[in-house]
């Protein structure tokens, strides 16, 4: 039962616009992933919200990149929304960074490598730091300022089994469509993780959290750079509410 006194089902898969949507309880859902790497099932996961959403709207390469994604999390609480009045399923809400911390702790037992890519060259080596010096493996990290293939030849000597890139969509997940030959066992787009986990910026009070209200929080702590978060998420409310009755939600199993 989650803080809303909603009995949340069982792991499910839900194709969501043709984005098959794990849902169910988080850890369960994070559970399912780690099964997934240990036996060796290569993972594009992608961290679905409403931002995420709207630009595959727009940009049809990005869509049909996140179409090709293994799995994706519902990690906005529009997205969770969305699925329980379409698809009568309740599931958590499964943000991203919480996912990656917690891969992160399982890779200390499981001796996985890590592999950091995003971010300004500052950010992500001080995000590096703070993981290594909580026993997580970082075999290597790149900042997102790179024109070049640098960060894929290190990566494909290094071979992490996880990959998180911290560039923003829709770079993060166009390059990961586009490097998934790659040699990583799962590779997961995580937005500005990387300055949270460096301590440059504050996660959302859990308040924010429980309530689900992590966008309201970004949006009041940094109104100028995301102006569009409260029109975005209006925009989706209503993209869904109209569509809903095309069956554009539905269980798979």
């Amino acid at each position: 039962m989650n803080i809303f006194g909603m009995v949340v089902e069982r792991l499910n898969e839900v194709d969501f616009y043709n984005y098959k949507v794990l849902c169910g309880e988080a850890n369960e859902i994070r559970d399912h992933l780690v099964t997934c790497i240990e036996n060796s099932k290569k993972l594009f996961i992608v961290t679905l919200n409403s931002q995420i959403f709207l630009k595959a709207l727009e940009l049809p390469e990005y869509n049909d990149a996140i179409e090709h994604a293994t799995f994706h999390l519902p990690d906005g609480a529009g997205v969770v929304w969305a699925i329980k009045k379409h698809c009568k399923i309740i599931t958590d809400r499964v943000p991203g960074i919480d996912t990656m911390q917690y891969l992160c702790e399982e890779s200390k037992t499981r001796r996985w490598k890590v592999y950091l890519l995003g971010a300004k060259p500052d950010v992500v080596k001080l995000a590096a730091e703070k993981l290594i010096e909580h026993s997580v493996d970082v075999v290597g990290y790149h900042h997102g300022y790179f024109t070049d293939e640098t960060p894929s030849r290190e990566i494909e000597k290094l071979k992490p089994d996880l990959l998180f890139v911290g560039m923003g969509a829709p770079r993060q997940e166009l390059w990961i469509h586009d490097h998934i030959d790659l040699p990583f066992k799962l590779a997961m787009g995580v937005g500005g993780s990387f300055d949270v986990i460096a301590g440059v910026k504050k996660r959302a009070p859990k308040f924010f959290q429980r309530m689900r209200l992590e966008w309201f929080y970004r949006w009041i702590s940094e109104p100028i750079s995301r102006s569009s978060v409260p029109v975005d998420v209006l925009k989706f409310y209503f993209k869904v509410i109209f569509d809903g009755k095309d069956g554009n939600c539905k269980k798979i199993h």
